[in-house]
């Protein structure tokens, strides 16, 4: 799912950037009460319409956020700076890349940031979030002391 934030406003003399800081969240964001879930009671339709069972899930990760630093200049929006926060899933980081530099940063510094453009991925049905898999470590750990 992509999200657009618009920063730009236009009237008939100038061009204005929105610095607002947008609250979203990181992990989790919840969509059921705007989105519809999709539910299928037909079983005869369901035979025909395959539906994944993961689509029933209304809940989605940020996997990529885009921020443009710097104000408008005489109406031209294409000035400044683009940069992305990314997720990288495996390591549960998360990066910052402008041109030829990428740097690690925390998860609070990408909330905190201008977004201009979203993306989230739909999570799978029942799937976990690394803090719910450390504390079920944990837990099985301290059973088998």
């Amino acid at each position: 799912m992509c999200l657009h934030m618009k920063r730009f406003t236009k009237n008939n003399f100038f061009v204005e950037k929105n610095p607002t800081i947008v609250n979203f969240p990181v992990k989790n964001l919840e969509l059921k009460d705007i989105i519809p879930v999709p539910e299928v009671k037909n079983l005869e339709l369901k035979d025909i319409i395959p539906v994944p069972e993961e689509s029933a899930n209304s809940k989605y990760d940020l996997v990529a956020n885009i921020v443009h630093d710097g104000v408008v200049n005489e109406g031209k929006t294409d000035e400044g700076n683009y940069r992305v926060h990314i997720h990288r899933k495996v390591e549960e980081i998360w990066y910052e890349v402008q041109d030829l530099r990428v740097i690690d940063i925390l998860p609070q510094m990408v909330a905190l940031s201008e977004s201009y453009f979203q993306v989230y991925e739909q999570r799978a049905r029942g799937a976990k979030d690394s803090a719910e898999v450390k504390k079920e470590k944990e837990a099985a750990v301290k059973m088998e002391a």
